[in-house]
């Protein structure tokens, strides 16, 4: 037995060890199969390149089938490239696409062989066969190296790195067995013919290591497989040198028991990993539950001192004014001072109405016994729209002496598609809240801040592309920059809000956000602290989806 079938034996004893590390992942993907495919014909190529090492007859027909086995590698290489840590299933028209080519070279092979390789007075020449063969290797593999290198940028960390072992690799490894198996026979040369399977390993190493990405790096993982090749090599070396059959049969026993344990250890070894990285991620999830949990705990905590007070305010004035009314001390008083007591019982009443509503917004919404009105998403006129809304608040901006208006009424507004009901609450809050927040050169019993600057609160109605934007902008308090990206979260409020205005349960904009993804639209701000601030809700202009705003929080809540 010479090197040449020690070298490639040993190479294919390896490709086989790698088909069954491969086949004993739990979760095997697209990449993984391909990746099994592709070690089944290296090994297939090696089986036959033996043959061809050994032949005394039938030189042309063994040399061919040896092209024939790796004729499929560079095909394997580009579509495990594109699927290469990717979720995405294989696109069956670029995969059809890609074989045509070589099915043809396989046909054309089968059909007059004679073409790729034959013999004449001066030896061995090339058919055009041959040349369509190098071509089709060059141009798949160079694709293969642009499909990683792109897809290299695009990650980054373990990813990057997973990705690079497989490009490097595979620019080695082809790049050898192309020149040793196609280039060099071309000018005579055969001294590197026969190991061009064995270039091939290179790639297949590299490919296994960034396959069992959660082990790339395990030096447990390493050792024991290092540890385990080395003895299933040294096993066969020893088979391959047996003086006798009964010692050949006995090593060759010996081996293979070598060889199961081998493949036994490597697999406890990898579970035990899997067992402890699920253990880890398990931990770590816990561990971010409960950071999660601790925040609710602290913002419910801030929510009931703050409603508690909010609560109570209202409530100790009604019982004031009621009592008064029971005892008939209301009627001794002038008309406008009782005026005044009756109204602060009317104020007092809606603004526990209106802490009431924003609690059960944000409870009664995700409990799966609460129904909505209304079901159906439809095309909404936007100026009745907002105008019908701006309407509704004309009562306070007059007592503040704020200019609440809608800008370019007189042109044509893009319509839109949503579940009235819903979008009017969402609206509603963001104006609402424009006007609480801004102070004017009139007062309230709940907004007491003043200046000499008039309040304005303006809507707008555009259309982006295929977006409809509503925007509501003032001149009022702003929010500190900082804050702006956690005022949509459950019980959030802007610091200086609290200290301008104590009543806000830190509901409404939970609740507008809740109503605007469940558009499929998204909600955000632009503030500068005493300029003012700036809230735009953007929303599909139409689609085919469903839109169901009680479905929608149900779900993201679970």
């Amino acid at each position: 037995m010479n090197a040449i079938t020690i070298i490639l034996a040993l190479t294919a004893l390896v490709e086989i060890s790698i088909v069954f590390l491969i086949l004993s992942k739990p979760k095997k993907n697209a990449a993984d199969n391909i990746f099994i495919f592709w070690n089944v014909f290296i090994i297939a190529w090696i089986i036959l390149d033996i043959f061809y090492s050994l032949a005394d007859s039938n030189i042309l027909f063994w040399s061919n089938a040896t092209y024939i086995s790796a004729l499929l590698l560079p095909f394997l290489y580009l579509h495990f490239g594109k699927m290469f840590l990717s979720k995405k299933d294989i696109n069956k028209k670029w995969f059809f696409t890609s074989a045509v080519l070589p099915i043809v070279i396989l046909i054309l092979l089968l059909v007059d062989p004679t073409n790729m390789i034959y013999r004449d007075e001066s030896g061995s020449s090339f058919g055009y066969i041959y040349f369509l063969y190098i071509f089709y290797m060059v141009v798949y593999f160079v694709i293969g190296y642009v499909i990683l290198f792109r897809k290299s940028l695009s990650f980054r960390g373990v990813k990057r790195r997973q990705v690079n072992i497989i490009f490097y690799g595979s620019l080695i490894a082809s790049s050898a067995a192309l020149v040793s198996a196609l280039l060099l026979p071309l000018i005579e040369n055969y001294s590197l013919y026969f190991f061009s399977p064995a270039f091939t390993l290179i790639l297949s190493v590299c490919i296994t290591y960034s396959v069992f990405k959660h082990h790339l790096f395990d030096v447990k993982i390493i050792t024991t497989e290092i540890f385990s090749v080395v003895i299933v090599l040294i096993s066969l070396v020893n088979v391959l040198l047996s003086q006798s059959r009964a010692e050949f049969i006995l090593k060759l026993g010996l081996f293979i028991g070598v060889s199961i344990f081998t493949i036994l250890l490597i697999k406890g070894v990898l579970n035990e990993v899997n067992t402890r990285e699920k253990i880890s991620k398990m931990a770590k999830s816990l561990k971010k539950a409960n950071v999660e949990l601790q925040k609710l705990d602290k913002a419910k905590s801030e929510f009931i001192s703050i409603a508690s007070h909010q609560l109570r305010t209202p409530i100790s004035v009604i019982k004031g004014v009621a009592s008064m009314m029971i005892e008939g001390d209301l009627d001794k008083l002038p008309e406008d001072k009782k005026d005044r007591f009756v109204k602060s019982l009317w104020d007092k009443s809606c603004k526990l109405e209106s802490i009431i509503s924003d609690i059960l917004n944000a409870t009664e919404m995700t409990n799966s016994t609460y129904r909505v009105k209304e079901e159906k998403a439809e095309l909404i006129d936007s100026k009745e729209f907002i105008e019908k809304i701006i309407n509704d608040f004309q009562a306070v901006v007059q007592e503040r002496n704020i200019d609440l208006f809608l800008k370019d009424a007189d042109k044509p507004l893009p319509k839109i598609y949503g579940q009235r009901q819903y979008l009017q609450e969402a609206v509603g809050n963001l104006i609402d809240n424009a006007i609480k927040y801004t102070p004017s050169t009139g007062t309230s019993s709940e907004a007491r801040d003043r200046r000499d600057k008039k309040g304005v609160v303006s809507v707008s109605v555009t259309k982006e592309k295929n977006n409809v934007i509503i925007s509501i902008e003032d001149n009022g308090i702003g929010i500190p920059k900082k804050e702006i990206a956690g005022l949509f979260r459950k019980f959030a409020r802007g610091s200086n809000a609290r200290d301008m205005y104590t009543d806000g349960s830190g509901l409404g904009l939970f609740v507008v956000k809740e109503i605007v993804k469940g558009h499929y639209g998204k909600v955000w701000a632009e503030s500068k602290v005493g300029k003012g601030t700036k809230f735009f809700i953007s929303l599909p202009i139409s689609h085919h989806k469903k839109i169901n705003i009680k479905e929608h929080i149900i779900n993201d809540g679970k």
